[in-house]
């Protein structure tokens, strides 16, 4: 297993990075229109499991607005796109509420509603802000930054927590989760992106992207679990099996998808600037 995760992450760093290198605004756009429909449809088989089939494919289609918002590059756009499938799902919802309540199914409308809407806005407003990222000055660099904070974090926080993991940081939600880890992963979210601060932004000051790094990991981290809460009120062990070792594409994006705004609204307001 740990060959097959090692292997299929070397081929994901291979092609995203170049993508973010060499790859057009379009492709990447494009790309990321795909694996947030993908990650639409994990996340609805997971929490729509008992609901039908129409119920999934329309939410995967709201969710895709703001995706599709997003080629246009501004953040307008994408507010525009989710204001949009909000409004349709309202629609869709009133219309399944004599359906699901008079029948006493295992969701209300109200109850779809909510799962229809979190999904719009948990994978379809965060996936878009990967493209709305590329549009910032030095928005390709900035992506390899959080990318590199992120897998970083990921990686020393998994060998740290294996070798040293005494005290649970979240046991209700992921029993794998040390304290001890936390610390590794930041630890080595700060080594990495210092790295990519010397390399690509030499001016920045050291200190501060360490301060920076601490605060993405962090919310990498809440991302994590936020994922393995859906799965575990669920009860599903992956979101999916499109990666070999790693699930699905929810598994492997769910730490940057929510430091992705995150890091895109420090940059755009003006609170951080690199």
């Amino acid at each position: 297993m740990n060959r097959t995760r090692i292997a299929t992450g070397l081929v994901i760093s291979g092609g995203w990075l170049a993508l973010l290198l060499y790859g057009p605004f379009w492709l990447f756009w494009l790309t990321f229109l795909v694996l947030g429909a993908l990650a639409l449809n994990e996340y609805f088989a997971m929490t729509l499991a008992s609901s039908s089939r129409r119920d999934k494919v329309f939410g995967t289609l709201l969710g895709l607005l703001p995706l599709l918002a997003a080629y246009v590059g501004k953040p307008e756009a994408v507010s525009a796109g989710l204001f949009l499938s909000l409004f349709f799902l309202i629609v869709y919802s009133l219309t399944r509420y004599s359906v699901l309540d008079k029948s006493h199914a295992e969701f209300s409308a109200f109850a779809l509603m909510m799962r229809l809407g979190f999904g719009v806005f948990y994978v379809g407003f965060s996936f878009s802000h990967f493209t709305l990222m590329l549009t910032l000055t030095e928005g390709k660099h900035l992506l390899i930054l959080l990318t590199v904070i992120t897998v970083f974090s990921d990686s020393f926080a998994y060998y740290t927590g294996m070798l040293l993991g005494r005290h649970k940081m979240a046991p209700a939600i992921s029993p794998g989760k040390t304290i001890e880890g936390l610390i590794g992963g930041m630890t080595g979210s700060i080594i990495g992106a210092i790295i990519v601060c010397i390399w690509f932004f030499p001016s920045y000051s050291l200190v501060k992207m360490s301060l920076l790094t601490v605060f993405i990991s962090l919310i990498g981290v809440m991302g994590d679990l936020t994922e393995s809460m859906i799965k575990r009120t669920v009860g599903v062990k992956d979101s999916g099996h499109i990666l070999p070792g790693h699930g699905g594409v929810l598994d492997r994006l769910d730490s940057l998808m929510i430091a992705a705004p995150v890091l895109f609204y420090l940059l755009d307001f003006g609170i951080v600037s690199l």
